[in-house]
């Protein structure tokens, strides 16, 4: 019975503890005051708590102690904790999260690269450029992020499309294609005739995606030339054919109908399921 109600005594005494600091803190549970201690808790999901609760405020105040959480040793705390220095959107998280985007963890910069989407400021668009060519969950946030930064963009990728890496260019055409900026056409339509063929690939697809009807005739034109080395059978690696077709049936221009009908009985399985799938979106259109 002593046990039961010392047990009772402790959480009547917590509950008070926390209905007194609740009602110090105004009704504010989660303000940024009680929150930045927390990043220094022992407790791993306290401090993974904080750091993403962080992300809400507006408050220039919790940066510096994001920034100093980059370091936690807790995997989960460190890459929520530069997600939320970006999304805090202060100018001081810019140096902190190009650095990390040179952390050895893949996912830390993978991180830094969501963080500086969040972020969105021109300064960093050419460190994000220079991670196009890292690990692909690394490529996916930092095309992402340069997708949220938008028109000033626009001209370093055109550039990167062109980059010696060649690892680079497909992501720089991607992202070209999700911005949406007419300025990208040319610079597109001239890498889908003479980029490498993974490149080319990607064009295709972001041609499509960009929705001008400039590309229909060039896209005809890939659909209908066989990459070197490719089979009547066998598909092929990077067959810029395939992302051809699908660009044709989302830009819905009824020109691709005729190309799009032979390549749909095309020995090659993938190319003949792409075109038959982009005659179908194009039936669909009025």
């Amino acid at each position: 019975m002593k046990s039961r109600e010392s047990v009772f005594g402790r959480v009547m005494i917590w509950a008070l503890a926390m209905a007194a600091t609740v009602a110090a803190w105004g009704g504010q549970p989660d303000s940024p005051e009680q929150l930045v201690p927390l990043l220094k808790h022992r407790d791993p999901k306290q401090r993974l708590y904080a750091a993403t609760r962080l992300a809400t405020t507006k408050d220039p105040t919790v940066v510096q102690p994001l920034i100093e959480a980059i370091a936690d040793t807790n995997p989960q705390v460190r890459e929520q904790a530069a997600r939320s220095l970006g999304q805090v959107g202060d100018a001081q998280a810019l140096r902190p999260l190009v650095a990390t985007l040179k952390h050895k963890s893949i996912p830390m910069r993978a991180a830094a690269a969501d963080g500086l989407g969040a972020l969105a400021n021109p300064a960093a668009v050419q460190p994000l450029i220079g991670v196009l060519g890292g690990a692909e969950s690394v490529q996916r946030s930092a095309v992402a992020a340069l997708v949220k930064i938008g028109t000033p963009a626009i001209a370093p990728l055109i550039a990167a499309l062109k980059a010696t890496d060649q690892a680079v260019r497909p992501q720089a055409a991607e992202a070209l294609g999700m911005i949406g900026d007419a300025r990208a056409l040319k610079p597109l339509l001239n890498a889908l005739d003479r980029a490498d063929r993974r490149t080319r690939c990607a064009v295709a697809h972001a041609l499509g995606v960009l929705g001008d009807k400039s590309a229909v005739a060039p896209l005809i034109a890939a659909l209908g030339k066989r990459p070197r080395g490719a089979r009547p059978y066998m598909p092929i690696r990077f067959d810029v054919r395939v992302p051809a077709a699908e660009a044709l049936g989302a830009l819905g221009d009824k020109r691709a109908v005729a190309p799009l009908t032979r390549a749909a009985k095309d020995r090659n399985r993938k190319l003949a399921s792409a075109a038959a799938k982009a005659l179908k979106l194009l039936e669909a259109k009025p």
